[in-house]
């Protein structure tokens, strides 16, 4: 064997150790910061526990899961989606500590690659800390906030509820013709529809 493929062979071993090390102390964090959650897999985290529970529960269910998993582990744990561990929470006074008190600490949002596109991306919710157009969350937030205090929000409250009324009637109206409902304009020639979950 000559020299340069003992040098290639060191080095490829090197990198893969430093790797699987790596992903070693991703999983270790969670304990560390002394939150419960379930046991990560080593190659996808909790991503299988996850499926096992969308395809348990069914699809339409799937926005319950992470409550679900709150149930078992309490209101603030840690699930890892692949080595990156998410810290979820149910509890408001987390969630208060994070989006308003410590709010500078807290700038990014983790991106989803299959929201990646248009027009979720340019969606406020998937915004990160660099935006599409050069401002981020942070910028947006300090735009967007003064808009939603708290009199502003109990004055649209009227208004909104209405909207929501209405848009609850027309699609109740339109189900008992079909569960499938277009809701989508035709967008490059494809008919998208949403299929509609109601109360028999």
């Amino acid at each position: 064997m000559s020299l340069l493929t003992i040098a290639i062979l060191s080095l490829i071993l090197y990198f893969l150790i430093v790797a699987v090390w790596r992903r070693y102390k991703h999983f270790q964090l969670r304990d560390e910061l002394g939150l419960p959650g379930p046991k990560p897999d080593f190659f996808t985290g909790n991503i299988k526990d996850l499926m096992k529970m969308i395809k348990e529960m069914g699809i339409e269910n799937s926005p319950y899961i992470r409550l679900k998993v709150a149930e078992m582990y309490g209101k603030t744990y840690g699930f890892y989606v692949g080595s990156l561990l998410e810290i979820n929470s149910t509890d408001l006074e987390f969630a208060k500590e994070v989006m308003i008190k410590q709010f500078s600490n807290f700038i990014n949002r983790q991106p989803i690659t299959f929201q990646d596109v248009f027009p979720m991306k340019e969606s406020l919710l998937h915004i990160g800390k660099d935006g599409p157009h050069g401002y981020g969350w942070k910028e947006i937030r300090s735009i967007v906030s003064p808009v939603f205090t708290t009199g502003k929000m109990k004055l649209m409250f009227g208004t909104i509820h209405e909207r929501i009324e209405t848009l609850i009637k027309v699609l109740e109206n339109r189900i008992q013709k079909d569960d499938c409902v277009d809701i989508y304009d035709t967008y490059a020639g494809c008919d998208r529809k949403m299929c509609v979950w109601h109360r028999s």
